[in-house]
């Protein structure tokens, strides 16, 4: 666990160095940032987009139907509807030779690094939480467990 600490100390003195090598600072337009930072949030935050860019990132390669299967309950309209979000914001991109339900979806450079950037904080949640040692009965269940902030169902 002490590794994760020092990667998060390696994370933030990376973060201000960059600030400082553009010339920005976080301070600079707090509110702005924050605006800026809410809408990435809640887009690769989103319902379903980082777990379909995780899925999609471990797979390497996946069909339409293997990534829906993988995702749990979800219809055809809204999945493909994410894919094309996911597309038009250059994280995902399908393969043209296969059209429909046969093609094939994987990551571009764009959506490789956000999901290598946030492959260390799943290691750590699953860590940290000893969700390591979750068996798949608490796994469903915590997968099924009602957000009572959101009144949505929450995804491990």
């Amino acid at each position: 666990m002490d590794r994760f600490t020092v990667l998060a100390e390696a994370c933030s003195r990376f973060s201000q160095e960059v600030y400082h090598r553009t010339g920005t600072s976080p301070e600079t337009d707090m509110k702005e940032m924050i605006e800026r930072n809410v809408e990435i949030a809640r887009f690769v935050f989103g319902k379903q987009s980082l777990e379909t860019l995780a899925t999609i990132y471990l797979y390497g390669s996946v069909g339409f139907a293997e990534l829906r299967g993988a995702l749990g309950p979800m219809s055809f309209t809204f999945l493909r509807g994410k894919l094309r979000q996911l597309e038009k914001a250059g994280f995902v991109q399908r393969d043209d030779a296969a059209r429909g339900q046969n093609a094939r979806y994987s990551l571009t450079h764009k959506g490789k690094m956000i999901a290598r950037l946030g492959e260390p904080v799943f290691l750590y949640l699953r860590l940290a939480a000893g969700w390591r040692d979750a068996g798949p009965q608490s796994t469903a269940r915590a997968q099924t467990d009602e957000d009572p902030a959101s009144g949505t169902t929450e995804h491990a």
